[in-house]
């Protein structure tokens, strides 16, 4: 299931479209928003099952995503111009931007637990933390005078 579809990236673009002839295609950003994604559930996973499915958290993920993947096609539309924009003029396209930085927290906030997601399915109910000998109740045992390792 995807979180972002390739309207969505052009929504964030002034007048582009993305069809088998532009200068990033359909099919790239396809790939694009698929490949984003996977680095997306891959992170989370520990935390939530993935792919998420329910409806405010699809929302944030989506968010998430738009960010990462326009940010990719911006860089790449930028290095096919005829004369790139340097870097020291136009920070916000090539450098991390606002946008894609502010993503990148908020993904990282929902991995250490700092942004909990109320309607995802939770992985376990420790939050991703898990304890063979807590969940079976295994006291551990250290005895004095002898070499436990």
């Amino acid at each position: 299931m995807a979180y972002a579809t390739a309207a969505d990236i052009a929504a964030e673009f002034k007048n582009i479209t993305f069809d088998s002839t532009s200068s990033v295609t359909d099919t790239e950003v396809a790939g694009f928003i698929e490949q984003e994604e996977s680095v997306i559930n891959a992170t989370v996973s520990n935390r939530y099952e993935v792919p998420v499915t329910d409806t405010e958290s699809v929302k944030i993920f989506k968010n998430i995503s738009i960010a990462y993947v326009a940010f990719r096609v911006a860089k790449i539309l930028n290095l096919k111009k005829d004369v790139p924009i340097p870097e020291k003029f136009v920070p916000q396209v090539l450098n991390e931007g606002a946008k894609y930085k502010e993503a990148k927290q908020q993904l990282y906030a929902i991995r250490d637990g700092k942004i909990i997601l109320n309607d995802a399915t939770a992985r376990s109910t420790g939050q991703g933390v898990k304890s063979y000998n807590s969940e079976n109740s295994i006291c551990p045992l250290w005895e004095r005078d002898t070499k436990q390792w």
